[in-house]
């Protein structure tokens, strides 16, 4: 946003500039300029008229009234016996020319039947001279304050309007899909606030659309599902030869896999619908984990070891204790599916936070794949099988009970295991602040 500012106040600043020569081109350059034809012709009146003096009166009498003229004027009266070659040559080369101005605007002029040359310079130490010295540098300030303030109010104007509506898309994007951008003229930035909202409108109506959908298919997908389990272990208890066994228990194992998808499915929709509809309440994490662990040790596959770590001390925080456990469910299930050996977490608190890491020593989530890991159906590797790799809707899940929680949900590689490595940050409560 700065950088914007700068720009629009440098290009601002450069076509005022660019007017400004245009303009000396324009009037100096390139037409005739009739505040100089004004000045030759006062010029030439006044040497007429000393010349007139000098020729009827003298020349001494010409030359009072050119001091009396500069006294008047605030200019300065110079004779020049050998003036600059210049204005030498000039008035060598044109014998009927009495009057010259230099680039610099000073008036050279001479008398026919005198040698010297004379010219008017302006009188800097005169005090009129000072003065309009000063006015004319002040307004040069104040033209190019004035122009500076306004393009400054003019673009700050602007660009607190596009930081509203920048705001607003932030929130956008972060998933609060009500957020809609000012409409009122202080706030507008042209028709572009407008087409935000209508923009916002129609991609609230199709996500609120597809998750009523998605959650419809779902609540139908298992009526269908529980027959199939329902038939199949029935047809499992009559007598059936090996190959037939094998296929009913196939499909059983593949309809409780969809039973399971389904039940993430709509677990997920529901989160979303709800809107952030939490119960908190202090949760001590040491008493969560341990009840946890009991859970765990039934579930863990045989070969793998389950260690917990909680830092001495008391911690604590606000949370739903439902969705809490439903997160460390499924980081500890999903560390189960890739560890070899072990699986451990360590719990700490640091700078007001509550950290909850779960370590093991599998392959490990590969950097491709861990600014991806936590969308919703993401598969890390599609070659493996479900069993293992899951439907993508287990780490979705913790995400979205971390943001409800206003916490974080990273993945890393883990210095302890060497395999991954899920580090869960929540708020820590008041009362563990404290402590």
């Amino acid at each position: 946003m700065k950088r914007i500012f700068v720009e629009s106040l440098a290009i601002l600043f450069a076509c005022f500039i660019g007017a400004l020569v245009a303009y000396e081109i324009l009037v100096y350059e390139l037409a005739v300029d009739y505040e100089f034809v004004l000045e030759d012709d006062e010029a030439l009146a006044h040497q007429q008229l000393l010349q007139n003096i000098a020729d009827h009166q003298g020349g001494a009498s010409a030359l009072a009234a050119m001091k009396q003229y500069a006294q008047q004027s605030h200019l300065l009266l110079q004779s020049h016996e050998r003036p600059p070659a210049i204005v030498s040559e000039f008035f060598n080369e044109n014998s009927s020319q009495y009057i010259y101005f230099d680039e610099d605007r000073t008036l050279w002029f001479r008398l026919a039947g005198n040698t010297a040359i004379f010219s008017y310079v302006p009188d800097h130490s005169s005090l009129v001279r000072q003065k309009i010295d000063l006015e004319e540098d002040l307004a040069w300030i104040f033209m190019l304050g004035s122009f500076v303030l306004f393009n400054l109010v003019n673009i700050w104007l602007i660009l607190r309007r596009v930081r509203l509506l920048e705001n607003t898309t932030r929130r956008f994007a972060r998933g609060d899909l009500s957020c809609r951008a000012e409409l009122s003229s202080s706030n507008r930035l042209g028709s572009l606030n407008q087409s935000f909202n209508d923009m916002a409108d129609r991609i609230a109506q199709l996500i609120e659309s597809n998750r009523a959908l998605t959650n419809a298919i779902a609540h139908e997908l298992r009526t269908p599902i529980f027959r199939v389990q329902w038939q199949a272990e029935l047809l499992q208890e009559t007598k059936l030869d090996e190959s037939q066994a094998a296929t009913v228990d196939s499909i059983i194992e593949d309809s409780e896999e969809m039973e399971q998808m389904v039940d993430e499915l709509l677990h997920y929709t529901r989160m979303e619908s709800d809107h952030g509809a939490l119960s908190p309440e202090p949760i001590e994490l040491a008493a969560l984990l341990n009840d946890g662990k009991k859970r765990w040790q039934k579930d863990k596959p045989c070969a793998v070891n389950l260690t917990i770590q909680i830092t001495p001390g008391s911690l604590i925080v606000v949370a739903d204790k439902r969705l809490l456990m439903r997160a460390l469910d499924n980081l500890v299930r999903n560390a189960f599916k890739y560890a070899d050996n072990e699986v451990r977490l360590v719990c700490y608190a640091q700078a007001q936070l509550v950290y909850i890491t779960v370590h093991d020593d599998g392959p490990g989530v590969a950097l491709t794949h861990q600014a991806h890991i936590f969308e919703p159906f993401y598969v890390a590797d599609k070659a493996r099988n479900k069993a293992q790799s899951g439907h993508g809707l287990g780490l979705s899940i913790v995400r979205k009970i971390c943001d409800q929680h206003f916490g974080t949900i990273e993945v890393g590689t883990s210095e302890i295991l060497n395999g991954a490595m899920f580090i869960l940050a929540l708020p820590a409560s008041a009362e563990n602040s404290d402590k």
